[in-house]
């Protein structure tokens, strides 16, 4: 438990129980550290009274509420079965809580068939379901995902075999009984419909309909017979976002793709982004704000949608820009004309939620913190953002509630995410699973925020995790995360993966490790240049001399034996984990690939063999590839991977593993079957967690 200060929407960070620096350590499995739970997908009631969230605790995975001042289990799902549970929001009153079943956070999971990482015989299916906070019964809603209650309360509509589906609603008895109607298609389109967004009064829906090269807006008015698509051109229009009255609706335009076999290489589109305000009526609409050419042309799709928000009396919009090289808030009136710069600073702005009253933003931001994410809150119109939160933590998911109250999720180093509330000046914390005893909080190390320089000059920022003992020389590691838009950050991260790959890095910690997790570039929250760096991947894999001035700044470190240095990595990170062993076995002495990438030109040709890029494209993302280096590799390797992988192809384990054992390098293989990229069975993570962290003792270990 964090102490704070009575100052409103102010949090400190102190962290009790902290180890002194000298202090003996007690030794903890990777186990005891991945026990702590993990919140997410926090939301309110529409009154703002009452607060929901998923809460996962070693897979078990299940809905918690916060209300007239209690907090609860609504779900009791025991099971370890790699079935997320999404979605979840209150029923009108909050009597009840709609949720999805199933499914998992990988971008595509929705498209292909349901996750079955227990590899049973009858898979499971995805379901959309209904429980009862009175009575405590669940009903069945029908087979889907991504479900939207209506504002009314009286309809869900879900997506279910790439069209849209509803079924209406009806309590009973204070809402500890319901009556499903049976599901149906709200209407079929041509396509994949998705995306769903309720009007204000709950009689019409707009969703993104992709067909294959191009997407539309498209508004269904419940009992008509047709849908209306709004403004359609020869473009990739998503996201929208209704006014406050319900006649207009607001979406993201983007250039359609060129029809080049060599598109995935090229340099992005030249034509520029745009907002287009259309009538949900008759369709008819035109852009009202469009990027200036430069930097910040270019979408910058963030993974905290929505991406618009209208002001409560409808005369702004609200709208992420990166056309100062940061991305910002910026506002524009719906009629057209300039957008003004809400948050302008050398910072980012990452998650956004409207304020109850409509009339201002809350967000999330590294905003006078480069390495951490704190609360801000501005106005619509403009004028200095108000800060909220502060300290060494970090807060994320901001929920404006009633009466100017505010919930987040709130972690530091050594305490793990909990969702926390401030009212009337008073911080507290909304358990709903406890941390269990055996959670090491005495002994994880607190990483120091450290700069390097790359050999081009560029200033690469990293986590420097230290072990509390006496040895005078430890094996080092290098950490590169995934993404690769993403952040590391001196303590527990708001995306799950990462929170459990941040506490594997304390667990290699614990077990002799100085560790340095790099974010190197092509990251996000250090600018557009840095994120949008030169030649950077397939291009040429500029971010590699990130990882070799990481491995010199831990060389020369007294603390650290330059001939014990390891990498490992997930995703991007085994990508680059496994470029490192391919071009460096002089410096790597081991590494762990963690489902990367090992020829960049395979993992982009088609199922049907077609090949993608010019000969000249093509050669550059091979000798950026691991395979092009494999004549210097000698290190050992631990390769792991899922074989229902939707992120990067299972092929290319198939293929790394079959050259290094062609050249004689030795290759623990991990292949699970059907698990996904991140692992979503906890039993799965736990092992290719233990495994990752025994080979690499085992081969950079030595007697002191």
């Amino acid at each position: 438990m964090k102490q704070c200060s009575a100052l409103a929407l102010v949090i400190c960070a102190g962290v009790l129980g902290t180890a002194s620096a000298g202090a003996a350590v007690r030794r903890f499995s990777i186990d005891d550290v991945l026990s702590a739970p993990y919140p997410a997908d926090l939301g309110a009631s529409l009154d703002g009274k009452a607060l929901l969230w998923t809460v996962h605790e070693r897979g078990a995975r299940n809905v918690a509420v916060w209300k007239d001042g209690t907090v609860r289990l609504v779900t009791h799902n025991t099971a370890d079965d790699g079935q997320d549970l999404s979605d979840p929001q209150f029923t009108l009153g909050a009597t009840a809580v709609l949720y999805a079943r199933g499914g998992s956070d990988e971008s595509d999971s929705a498209e292909g068939p349901n996750p079955n990482p227990l590899s049973l015989a009858e898979p499971p299916p995805r379901r959309i379901a209904i429980s009862s906070l009175s009575s405590g019964r669940t009903f069945e809603i029908g087979e889907g995902t991504r479900p939207v209650l209506s504002p009314k309360g009286d309809r869900v509509a879900w997506e279910a075999h790439r069209q849209i589906v509803g079924a209406t609603l009806a309590s009973g008895d204070g809402g500890a009984t319901w009556t499903v109607g049976k599901p149906q298609p709200l209407f079929t389109v041509r396509g994949t419909a998705g995306g769903i967004v309720w009007s204000p009064d709950g009689s019409r829906l707009a969703v993104t309909v992709t067909r294959t090269d191009h997407s539309w807006v498209a508004v269904y008015t419940l009992g008509t017979s047709n849908v209306v698509f709004a403004a359609p051109a020869f473009t990739l229009d998503s996201d929208p976002a209704w006014s406050p009255d319900g006649t207009r609706v607001a979406f993201i335009r983007q250039p359609g793709p060129r029809l080049s076999v060599s598109e995935v290489y090229d340099a992005p589109p030249a034509a520029p982004w745009s907002i287009v305000v259309a009538d949900a009526r008759n369709g008819s609409g035109r852009p009202i704000w469009t990027a200036a050419r430069g930097t910040g042309h270019v979408f910058a799709a963030d993974w905290s949608a929505p991406y618009l928000w209208w002001s409560r009396d409808g005369d702004r919009i609200a709208f992420l820009s990166e056309q100062t090289g940061w991305l910002h808030l910026d506002a524009v009136s719906p009629q057209g004309g300039p957008a003004h710069d809400l948050t302008p600073g050398r910072f980012e702005v990452e998650q956004v939620a409207r304020a109850g009253d409509g009339g201002a933003l809350v967000y999330s931001s590294n905003a006078g913190d480069v390495d951490r994410r704190h609360l801000w809150r501005v106005a619509f119109s403009g004028g200095a953002p108000q800060r909220l939160s502060d300290g060494n933590s970090s807060q994320w998911s901001p929920v404006p509630l009633a009466g100017g109250s505010l919930a987040f999720i709130d972690a530091a180093y050594a305490d793990p995410p909990q969702v926390t509330l401030t009212a009337g000046g008073a911080t507290r914390e909304l358990v709903a699973v406890s941390v269990p005893p055996e959670y090491p909080r005495d002994a994880l190390v607190q990483p120091q925020v450290v700069t390097f320089r790359a050999a081009d000059g560029l200033l690469i920022h990293g986590q420097l995790f230290l072990p509390r003992d006496r040895v005078r020389r430890h094996p080092g590691l290098i950490f590169v995360h995934g993404g690769p838009p993403r952040q590391m950050l001196p303590g527990y991260h708001y995306m799950e993966p990462y929170a459990k790959l941040y506490q594997l890095n304390q667990a290699l910690v614990n077990r002799g490790f100085v560790v340095l997790s790099i974010n190197y570039r092509s990251g996000i929250m250090y600018g557009h240049d840095f994120r949008e760096a030169p030649r950077t991947g397939w291009r040429g894999a500029s971010e590699y001399q990130d990882v070799l001035a990481g491995a010199a700044f831990l060389r020369v470190r007294r603390d650290v034996d330059k001939t014990r240095l390891g990498i490992y990595g997930l995703s991007y990170g085994g990508y680059l984990t496994a470029l490192a062993l391919a071009r460096n076995s002089d410096i790597f002495a081991a590494g762990a690939d963690q489902a990367g990438i090992s020829d960049w030109p395979a993992s982009f040709d088609t199922d049907f063999g077609h090949r993608v890029g010019t000969p000249a494209q093509r050669r550059i993302a091979f000798d950026a590839s691991p395979d092009a280096s494999l004549s210097r590799w000698r290190s050992p390797l631990y390769l792991s991977q899922a074989d229902d992988d939707r992120n990067v192809p299972f092929s290319q384990s198939i293929d790394l593993a079959t050259r290094l054992q062609s050249r004689g390098i030795g290759v623990t293989q991990a292949a699970v079957p059907d698990d996904l990229h991140a692992y979503v069975l906890y039993a799965h993570e736990l092992t290719r967690f233990e495994q990752t962290a025994d080979f690499l003792s085992t081969r950079l270990h030595a007697p002191d």
